[in-house]
């Protein structure tokens, strides 16, 4: 087993949170001894985690600029050589950046991760794009990219040699997400009416996740088709804006807020369609998961969603932003019910050919193996 360090910001709802906490439960699996550890405790993935026996910990980080951060790194180093520890392996960028430095300094590989299409303006600090771009870049062994999409992005605005950036797609539990033959007992427990027809939500309420504009095309759609509604599960700092949009589109009985779901996969068999127009995605776990339950996708056409959802076989992309566009699509699967089962089969079978997870297994034991020459 090689022991391995996942170095992470926090563990609380996200698509690389989820990722990571895939990640430490299949180690075994890739012939790995897993340890997390993040820069604040608590969330549905830390306790998740913890629970199964993994090794969490908390090294608190109050900024990536505070004096404090020398302590946290001379901690991070500590476990490393305490715990044999022979890989770092970081997600999100202050992970990133404090990740790579101690590493170097503890003398073993550091894998850190792109999972977006180099939107640095979007870190919300310059000083840290700047580290970024020009340090943790040089300090690593390995970028990982998890979408065509990314890798090139990578590449191309970031100027990495094309060899240090290694493609591996999101793996997905084949098996905890896949298609149920009957909803009705999943719609039962979310209150849905047995014979509405679904459009489903899955995503942190944030403004690049563009859940405005779903919320807005469903009210464009909503006349036409009186027994359909919205379902969205998840949080974040739009949440009372996205409520209020609801109310003044006379929505309130026809959206349903689930927040936060540790089950998703007891929530995605109730929708009919899975729906997310982002701004910018590198490669979606939702998208991911929904596909790999036999459910037909809505999706921009940003970054990996164009890898994942082929236009009229798997689902429908539209331009990000574009409520017309997506409101007719969503129409076109309310009407034609078969062609949206037969879409979501097209779905569940690209996922078992591409992302199931002894695939994905086997590519990670591969990229650790070689960067230890083992």
């Amino acid at each position: 087993m090689i022991p391995v360090l996942y170095l992470i910001e926090h563990l609380r709802q996200g698509g690389s949170e989820r990722y990571v906490a895939e990640l430490a439960r299949s180690g075994p699996a890739m012939g790995i001894d897993p340890h997390v550890g993040c820069f604040a405790g608590g969330g549905i993935f830390f306790e998740e985690i913890r629970g199964q026996g993994i090794p969490v910990t908390v090294f608190p980080l109050k900024s990536l600029y505070h004096p404090s951060t020398l302590l946290e790194a001379f901690r991070i180093s500590r476990y490393i050589r305490q715990n044999g520890i022979r890989i770092l392996h970081t997600f999100q960028p202050n992970a990133n950046v404090l990740g790579s430095l101690v590493a170097r300094l503890s003398g073993i590989p550091v894998v850190i991760s792109r999972r977006n299409l180099g939107d640095f303006g979007g870190l919300g600090s310059p000083r840290l794009a700047w580290l970024q771009k020009h340090v943790t870049n040089r300090l690593s062994s390995r970028v990982l990219a998890n979408s065509r999409a990314v890798r090139n992005s990578s590449i191309a605005g970031e100027g990495f040699p094309e060899g240090k950036v290694v493609l591996i797609y999101n793996g997905l539990d084949t098996e905890r997400f896949s298609p149920v033959q009957d909803s009705l007992s999943f719609r039962k427990s979310l209150g849905i009416p047995e014979g509405a027809f679904v459009f489903g939500i899955a995503s942190g309420f944030r403004p690049v996740k563009g859940v405005d504009v779903v919320i807005r095309s469903f009210s464009r759609a909503a006349s036409y088709c009186p027994d359909a509604i919205l379902v969205i599960a998840g949080d974040g700092p739009e949440r009372r804006d996205l409520e209020l949009l609801v109310r003044s589109l006379g929505l309130d009985s026809r959206v349903r807020f689930l927040g936060v779901r540790a089950d998703m996969e007891s929530v995605y068999p109730a929708f009919d369609v899975f729906v997310l127009c982002s701004h910018s995605e590198g490669f979606s776990n939702a998208i991911l998961e929904a596909m790999g339950m036999g459910i037909p996708v809505i999706a921009s056409s940003v970054g990996g969603n164009v890898e994942m959802v082929e236009d009229g076989v798997r689902g429908y992309l539209v331009e990000p932003g574009d409520e017309v566009g997506l409101s007719d699509r969503m129409l076109r699967l309310f009407f034609a019910p078969e062609s949206a089962r037969a879409m979501g089969k097209e779905c569940r079978d690209w996922v078992e050919r591409t992302n199931h997870r002894s695939l994905v297994h086997q590519q990670f034991s591969t990229l650790y193996r070689e960067l230890l020459n083992v």
